[in-house]
């Protein structure tokens, strides 16, 4: 998901949506540093694993060891 042109505005949207107010300092720091962390959350999704199996799978079935 590339940046959104208006950083601003869509900073503005995110906090509202989470309910929450900051002051101009903040906002200018959150408006600041989404770039940066749009760039950076947009790595966390790799296509060409997003069908696998995570590496680790929790079974709550599973038998105990020692039970």
């Amino acid at each position: 998901m590339p940046v959104p042109k208006d950083v601003p505005a869509a900073v503005r949207t995110m906090l509202e949506a989470a309910g929450l107010s900051v002051s101009e300092e903040e906002f200018k720091a959150f408006v600041e540093m989404y770039p940066m962390l749009r760039e950076a959350t947009d790595t966390l999704y790799v296509e060409e694993v997003r069908y696998e199996e995570p590496a680790l799978v929790f079974t709550p079935v599973a038998p105990m060891k020692g039970a």
